[in-house]
């Protein structure tokens, strides 16, 4: 008697059925008036379009999350924003883990597919180390963002305030409760909040990878991954050459350029006005949210690993050498995978930004159309003042642009491929350039 075997899904599909179910989710208890502040109020479409901010770890909102939500409204978008950045497969896995669950091939192939690895081994104990680090970070960051929030709120306020935005921070979501859209442009100065805050957006920022090497490196004294020394050097470099290009733009303080140029890649706070900068410090500030964080992050963005795959292999070309970084070759696979991610992502931006243009044009200008298009993409939620002013059909295009950014383009375009063909074609050459 033949056995049946149990047929797994693609992954790809449950993680796309499942981030929307949980938007949907969230969008029906946002709209719901036991979340909302009185008078305040916020429409179905609304209530989606946040919900789908957080879950995308964002932080674009056409309303004022302080003026709009109460603690019950506020704590289910800091869940969702929870989920959205760790993965709800991660934190679903987790908790099976707890309860002494076996993990089957099924789970481990979405687990795999969420944080973009290149092998099933060892991703239950990713997750371990993913769910502890995160909580131990996000309680470090709460406390050191109630020394400052205490000196305006009441105790319990400012435990609840410190607890969003460390998690807003960590999960690199951008999301804030103090009123008026004004981000922490009232904390420009205040260099508690400025390094608390860069810090929480680093650490999420890195991917949990870095972390699992590093703990191996002090364990076990094995050398850091050419992955990991690629993410670490490429986050130090683009910060600070983030950092120097603000100041000569804009004039920023060095504190005001380091902050900017951290949160560009795909936190969404900010403490200088947007619509303020200047034409370059904007064409600055959507290089670096295009570009993003690491793989496996809560950030964002082509990625860091993708632009230094393409700076490697665009030195390498030219001067017919194999392209490397770190005494290492990178893989021909590597590099095709980097193509065609900055392909898609172009592709998706100036779609989207085609798109406003043509029902909005009339009203904003394209630097900024173009510029909250990469917001959405990249989930950064940076914007000039453009988001709460947009119609309906224009938001539909951001909460689009901003589910494709945070499942990834590849994720969605293998999901739903045809049947592969084993066909083999005749190689032709083509001029190039």
């Amino acid at each position: 008697m033949k056995m049946k075997r149990k047929r797994i899904g693609r992954p790809g599909r449950t993680l796309i059925f499942g981030f929307l179910a949980i938007i949907f989710a969230g969008g029906l208890l946002l709209s719901c008036p036991f979340t909302h502040n009185k008078p305040a109020g916020i429409s179905l479409p609304d209530a989606l379009f946040v919900a789908t901010s957080a879950v995308c770890v964002t932080g674009l909102t056409p309303v004022d999350i302080a003026a709009t939500f109460n603690v019950a409204g506020r704590t289910i978008i800091a869940v969702l924003i929870q989920l959205g950045g760790l993965g709800f497969a991660s934190i679903a896995i987790f908790f099976l883990t707890i309860f002494g669950k076996t993990i089957g091939a099924g789970q481990r192939s979405l687990l795999k597919e969420a944080l973009n690895s290149e092998s099933n081994r060892g991703l239950v104990g990713i997750v371990q180390v993913l769910m502890a680090g995160s909580a131990i970070v996000e309680l470090v960051g709460a406390a050191s963002l109630y020394r400052i929030f205490s000196r305006t709120y009441r105790p319990a306020e400012a435990i609840g305030m410190s607890l969003f935005h460390s998690i807003s921070a960590f999960n690199n979501a951008g999301f804030d409760l103090l009123g008026n859209f004004s981000s922490l442009t009232g904390y420009q100065d205040d260099a508690g909040m400025n390094i608390t805050i860069s810090l929480l957006i680093i650490l999420g920022g890195l991917g949990f990878f870095v972390y699992q090497d590093i703990l191996l490196m002090i364990r076990r004294k094995k050398r850091l991954s050419t992955h990991s020394k690629i993410v670490l050097s490429m986050s130090g470099i683009l910060i600070a050459v983030g950092m120097l290009l603000f100041m000569a733009t804009d004039g920023l303080s060095p504190m005001e350029a380091w902050f900017q140029s951290i949160t560009a890649r795909t936190a969404g706070f900010n403490t200088v006005d947007m619509a303020s900068l200047s034409t370059a410090g904007l064409l600055v500030m959507t290089m670096l949210m295009f570009i993003g964080a690491s793989p496996a992050s809560t950030g964002g963005g082509i990625k860091t690993t993708t632009l230094m795959t393409l700076f490697v292999m665009v030195l390498s070309l030219p001067a017919h050498r194999q392209p490397t970084a770190f005494r290492r070759k990178i893989s021909t696979e590597s590099i095709l995978k980097a193509l065609v991610v900055v392909t898609m992502a172009a592709s998706a931006v100036l779609l989207g930004t085609f798109a406003l243009a043509m029902l909005e044009g009339d009203r904003f200008p394209l630097s900024h159309l173009l510029f909250e298009s990469v917001s959405a993409f990249a989930t950064v939620g940076l914007t000039c003042d453009v988001t709460p002013h947009l119609g309906t059909l224009s938001k539909l295009i951001l909460m689009a642009l901003m589910f494709l950014g945070r499942l990834g383009p590849l994720t969605i375009a293998s999901s739903f491929r045809f049947k592969e063909q084993n066909l083999s074609y005749v190689e032709e050459k083509i001029l190039i350039g």
